[in-house]
Protein backbone atom coordinates (compact mmCIF):
# COMPACT_ATOMS: atom_id res chain seq x y z
CA UNK A 1 0.00 0.00 0.00
CA UNK A 2 1.37 3.43 -0.95
CA UNK A 3 0.51 5.01 2.44
CA UNK A 4 2.67 2.55 4.38
CA UNK A 5 5.45 2.99 1.80
CA UNK A 6 5.29 6.75 2.37
CA UNK A 7 5.50 6.31 6.15
CA UNK A 8 8.49 3.95 5.90
CA UNK A 9 10.19 6.18 3.32
CA UNK A 10 9.81 9.32 5.41
CA UNK A 11 11.07 7.55 8.53
CA UNK A 12 14.22 6.55 6.61
CA UNK A 13 14.77 10.01 5.13
CA UNK A 14 18.05 11.74 5.99
CA UNK A 15 16.20 15.01 6.54
CA UNK A 16 14.26 13.53 9.46
CA UNK A 17 17.18 11.58 10.96
CA UNK A 18 17.31 13.68 14.16
CA UNK A 19 13.62 13.20 14.95
CA UNK A 20 12.35 10.64 17.45
CA UNK A 21 9.91 7.98 16.28
CA UNK A 22 7.10 9.95 17.94
CA UNK A 23 8.13 13.20 16.22
CA UNK A 24 8.23 11.49 12.82
CA UNK A 25 4.76 10.07 13.43
CA UNK A 26 3.51 13.54 14.41
CA UNK A 27 5.03 15.09 11.29
CA UNK A 28 3.54 12.38 9.07
CA UNK A 29 0.10 13.07 10.59
CA UNK A 30 0.49 16.78 9.77
CA UNK A 31 1.47 15.87 6.18
CA UNK A 32 -1.58 13.66 5.64
CA UNK A 33 -2.69 13.85 2.03
CA UNK A 34 0.23 16.00 0.86
CA UNK A 35 2.53 13.12 -0.10
CA UNK A 36 2.47 10.73 -3.04
CA UNK A 37 4.72 8.15 -4.67
CA UNK A 38 6.05 8.70 -8.19
CA UNK A 39 7.88 6.18 -10.34
CA UNK A 40 10.66 7.16 -12.75
CA UNK A 41 12.63 5.22 -15.34
CA UNK A 42 16.36 5.45 -15.99
CA UNK A 43 17.00 8.64 -17.96
CA UNK A 44 13.91 10.46 -16.68
CA UNK A 45 14.43 14.01 -15.45
CA UNK A 46 12.73 14.69 -12.13
CA UNK A 47 13.40 18.43 -11.99
CA UNK A 48 15.52 20.95 -13.89
CA UNK A 49 17.91 23.60 -12.58
CA UNK A 50 16.19 26.98 -12.51
CA UNK A 51 12.59 25.77 -12.54
CA UNK A 52 10.13 26.63 -9.79
CA UNK A 53 10.58 24.19 -6.91
CA UNK A 54 7.53 23.34 -4.79
CA UNK A 55 8.20 19.69 -3.99
CA UNK A 56 10.59 17.95 -1.61
CA UNK A 57 11.61 14.57 -3.04
CA UNK A 58 12.60 11.56 -0.92
CA UNK A 59 14.20 8.59 -2.67
CA UNK A 60 12.50 5.30 -1.70
CA UNK A 61 14.66 3.26 -4.04
CA UNK A 62 16.70 3.76 -7.18
CA UNK A 63 19.52 6.13 -7.97
CA UNK A 64 19.32 9.83 -8.83
CA UNK A 65 22.11 11.95 -10.28
CA UNK A 66 22.22 15.59 -9.19
CA UNK A 67 24.06 17.80 -11.65
CA UNK A 68 24.69 21.51 -11.93
CA UNK A 69 25.26 23.53 -15.08
CA UNK A 70 27.43 26.64 -14.85
CA UNK A 71 28.83 29.23 -17.26
CA UNK A 72 32.39 28.91 -18.58
CA UNK A 73 32.89 32.07 -20.57
CA UNK A 74 31.19 31.56 -23.92
CA UNK A 75 30.08 27.99 -23.14
CA UNK A 76 28.62 26.04 -20.22
CA UNK A 77 29.85 23.14 -18.15
CA UNK A 78 27.90 20.47 -16.32
CA UNK A 79 29.19 18.58 -13.31
CA UNK A 80 27.81 15.82 -11.17
CA UNK A 81 27.22 17.09 -7.64
CA UNK A 82 25.81 13.97 -5.99
CA UNK A 83 24.47 10.50 -6.60
CA UNK A 84 21.50 9.89 -4.31
CA UNK A 85 19.90 6.62 -3.24
CA UNK A 86 17.45 5.29 -0.66
CA UNK A 87 16.59 7.75 2.10
CA UNK A 88 18.18 10.78 0.47
CA UNK A 89 16.25 14.02 0.02
CA UNK A 90 16.40 16.49 -2.85
CA UNK A 91 14.49 19.58 -3.90
CA UNK A 92 15.31 21.28 -0.60
CA UNK A 93 14.56 24.71 -2.09
CA UNK A 94 10.87 23.97 -1.60
CA UNK A 95 11.39 24.20 2.18
CA UNK A 96 13.11 27.52 2.46
CA UNK A 97 11.16 30.42 1.05
CA UNK A 98 8.58 31.56 -1.44
CA UNK A 99 9.50 31.61 -5.13
CA UNK A 100 12.00 28.81 -4.71
CA UNK A 101 13.94 27.55 -7.69
CA UNK A 102 15.84 24.31 -8.22
CA UNK A 103 19.59 24.83 -7.85
CA UNK A 104 20.45 21.71 -9.87
CA UNK A 105 18.93 19.08 -12.16
CA UNK A 106 17.94 15.59 -10.98
CA UNK A 107 18.09 12.69 -13.47
CA UNK A 108 17.36 9.01 -12.73
CA UNK A 109 20.30 6.72 -13.27
CA UNK A 110 18.28 3.61 -12.36
CA UNK A 111 14.53 3.13 -12.11
CA UNK A 112 13.34 4.90 -8.96
CA UNK A 113 10.41 5.33 -6.65
CA UNK A 114 10.29 8.73 -5.01
CA UNK A 115 8.03 10.31 -2.38
CA UNK A 116 6.80 13.76 -3.41
CA UNK A 117 6.06 16.01 -0.43
CA UNK A 118 4.31 19.33 -0.95
CA UNK A 119 6.84 21.93 0.25
CA UNK A 120 4.28 24.48 1.45
CA UNK A 121 2.51 21.85 3.57
CA UNK A 122 5.79 20.68 5.05
CA UNK A 123 6.87 24.26 5.83
CA UNK A 124 3.51 24.86 7.51
CA UNK A 125 3.88 21.69 9.60
CA UNK A 126 7.39 22.70 10.65
CA UNK A 127 6.14 26.14 11.68
CA UNK A 128 3.27 24.61 13.65
CA UNK A 129 5.53 22.18 15.52
CA UNK A 130 8.53 24.41 16.06
CA UNK A 131 10.66 21.93 18.02
CA UNK A 132 10.35 19.47 15.13
CA UNK A 133 10.86 22.30 12.66
CA UNK A 134 14.09 23.37 14.35
CA UNK A 135 15.52 19.84 14.22
CA UNK A 136 14.57 19.42 10.56
CA UNK A 137 15.97 22.81 9.53
CA UNK A 138 19.15 22.17 11.49
CA UNK A 139 19.53 18.86 9.66
CA UNK A 140 18.79 20.63 6.36
CA UNK A 141 21.56 23.14 7.07
CA UNK A 142 23.99 20.26 7.62
CA UNK A 143 22.90 18.56 4.39
CA UNK A 144 23.27 21.82 2.46
CA UNK A 145 26.78 22.29 3.82
CA UNK A 146 27.69 18.81 2.58
CA UNK A 147 26.17 19.47 -0.85
CA UNK A 148 27.88 22.85 -1.12
CA UNK A 149 31.27 21.29 -0.36
CA UNK A 150 30.57 18.61 -2.98
CA UNK A 151 29.60 21.26 -5.53
CA UNK A 152 32.76 23.26 -4.87
CA UNK A 153 34.85 20.13 -5.19
CA UNK A 154 33.16 19.16 -8.46
CA UNK A 155 33.65 22.63 -9.93
CA UNK A 156 37.30 22.83 -8.83
CA UNK A 157 38.09 19.61 -10.68
CA UNK A 158 36.59 21.15 -13.81
CA UNK A 159 38.74 24.27 -13.76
Amino acid sequence: MADSEIVVGLKRCELFAELSEQEVEELIALLAGSCQIATYEAGDTIFVQGELSTILYVVVDGQILIRRTFPLGDRTGTKMIALLGKGRAMGWSALLYEHHYATATAVCQKPARVILVDGATLRSALQKEQSIGFKVMERLASMLGDRLRAAYSAMETHL
